[in-house]
């Protein structure tokens, strides 16, 4: 039924269950969030990160093969390097340093094989749903614990609802347009870009605590098994005059998710 949406349990590193859900489900529309993210878990496991962030796209893309379903692929800021000055735009030719980001920008590279695909790349997530950055801040903040922040690695910080809405925008063009739009790649964050480091210290000063739980550190001092990106905030070409305009900017978005979450009044 038109407007309706299906929620079905599927494991896509199985090609046939993969196959099985497309058939049952029939979709309209198709936005592939699976991935496994953990970065330094992709670093040590290259072989799991492949399996997840590739074959199952694979499997998806190829389910679907029959179809003119559009799929709305997400992947990530890590496909760059990191050295640009400035802001990456849809244009910039990848270079991830990473098990992660490469496993990534592969699965991009699959995914637009298929001839109806669209790839979102987002920054930095937080939202409901599950642990993330800013979640982690307010935990430490709330018990009076250090934080410890990245001083040299900028991104975008983006909220999982408005990255939700301007899907749903994006979707909704697209299925209103006759020929197809300008880049099959657009980068959807909340606007501007900050480092980790500022991006706690918002946090905490909203919280009300004291600044001096945060503690700024370099990338180097954890000794991670990955590298990361320094610079990794996003901006777009295209996104602005295909859906109306972009996502607010990244400290109006966290605001708003830390009232959503009754943090602040």
């Amino acid at each position: 039924m038109p407007g309706e949406s299906a929620h079905v349990v599927c494991d896509l590193t199985d090609a046939q269950a993969a196959r099985r859900a497309v058939r049952e489900t029939a979709p309209d529309v198709v936005v592939h969030t699976q991935a496994l993210s953990d970065v330094d878990r992709c670093e040590l496991e290259p072989e799991l990160a492949y399996g997840m962030n590739v074959r199952t796209v694979e499997h998806l893309c190829h389910a679907l093969r029959a179809r003119v379903t559009p799929v709305i692929a997400l992947s990530t800021d890590y496909v760059f390097d990191g050295t640009k000055a400035s802001p990456y735009d849809e244009a910039d030719e990848p270079h991830p340093v990473s098990v992660y980001g490469r496993s990534k920008l592969d699965g991009e590279r699959v995914a637009l094989r298929h001839p109806h695909t669209y790839v979102i790349r987002p920054s930095t997530l937080f939202g409901c749903g599950r642990m993330n950055f800013c979640d982690a801040i307010v935990e430490r903040a709330q018990q009076g614990q250090a934080i410890h922040a990245y001083t040299d690695q900028r991104t975008s910080p983006t909220y999982t609802e408005d990255l939700a809405d301007g899907i749903g925008r994006l979707i909704s063009v697209l299925a209103q347009r006759r020929s197809p739009p300008t880049s099959p790649i657009y980068h959807m964050t909340n606007a501007g870009g900050c480092s980790r480091v500022e991006f706690a210290s918002r946090v905490v000063e909203w919280l009300g605590r004291p600044a001096a739980l945060v503690t700024p550190i370099r990338m180097a001092e954890q000794r991670r098994p990955a590298p990361r990106p320094a610079n990794s905030v996003l901006t777009s070409r295209y996104l602005d005059g295909l859906i109306g305009k972009g996502l607010r900017p990244w400290d109006e978005a966290l605001h708003a998710y830390l009232r959503a979450r009754h943090w602040i009044n």
